[in-house]
């Protein structure tokens, strides 16, 4: 891999032992059962006497494990009790909020997550683009549940009871608008179901255009939403639907990924850019 530590020139604050040392932790994955020191020199690309070193002080403080049989190395206790209080300690909104920041700069359009309240979705966080003219929620800011992407999204990825009962307790706001309302809803449940996504094309406000993701929640945790949203005139259904939904989606795997499985690296890539718009 040759990913040796890189010393900023002139940094007196950098400790470049410990550096080294974190780099040597950081060559594992979860595809390997141990590694040698010859490994370990070529992935991080530090010289084999170096990583002697390194290696023999992480196992004598248990960050390591060696196996003398083999005459290799494993993480130790130390480092899988750390990764299990990083994990634990870990959760939807810090790991979305550069996520949304970066999408927000990308796209020029305002980014939020957002959880259920009772019978509406509620702002936690919000990442602002750089759009003179944009749709302007703050953490907060409320939602209506069977009209606003953000909302419909919830709904789609919430369970059939829960679903059945907010609706069931929204019908008596709509009156003689609940078949049209309740039609919305079913559509954007099957959207979600077909895309990934689901959309509110001027249902919720006729001149607001957004699209929104939900995020898989741990079992027994909230279900949060990402959107994305702007006034129709500068934001066309299209590169709504084809390119930023998708930097959505992008978003959502990455945290689930976190969330669900442990691994920060996978859809790691797919978050980075916002997608080329469509030709």
């Amino acid at each position: 891999m040759g990913s040796a530590v890189r010393e900023e020139d002139g940094d007196s604050q950098i400790v470049a032992a410990l550096a080294r040392g974190l780099t040597l932790l950081d060559a594992f994955t979860r595809n390997d059962a141990s590694l040698g020191n010859a490994e370990l020199a070529e992935r991080t690309g530090l010289t084999k006497p170096t990583v002697s070193r390194l290696a023999y002080t992480l196992a004598l403080h248990n960050y390591l494990s060696f196996d003398p049989r083999l005459r290799e190395y494993r993480l130790g206790p130390r480092a899988i009790r750390l990764g299990a209080i990083a994990l634990a300690t870990t959760n939807v909104r810090t790991l979305a909020l550069p996520l949304m920041q970066r999408l927000a700069t990308g796209s020029h359009f305002n980014v939020g997550l957002g959880t259920r309240d009772d019978l509406q979705i509620v702002y936690t966080d919000a990442a602002e683009g750089d759009a003179l003219i944009a749709l302007r929620l703050f953490p907060g800011s409320r939602l209506p549940m069977a009209t606003s992407a953000m909302g419909r999204a919830y709904l789609a990825a919430c369970g059939g009871d829960e679903r059945e009962d907010v609706l069931d307790r929204l019908r008596p706001h709509y009156g003689d608008e609940w078949g049209r309302i309740r039609k919305g809803v079913d559509d954007a449940i099957d959207e979600h179901r077909r895309l990934g996504y689901c959309a509110s094309i001027g249902d919720w406000q006729k001149d607001i255009r957004g699209v929104a993701v939900p995020i898989a929640a741990r079992p027994g945790g909230a279900i949060y939403v990402l959107n994305l949203g702007g006034p129709a005139y500068a934001l066309p259904e299209k590169e709504l639907r084809e390119r930023l939904a998708l930097g959505l989606i992008a978003i959502a795997r990455q945290v689930e990924a976190v969330l669900l499985t442990g691994d920060a690296d996978r859809h790691a890539d797919r978050a980075d850019a916002v997608p080329p718009s469509p030709r």
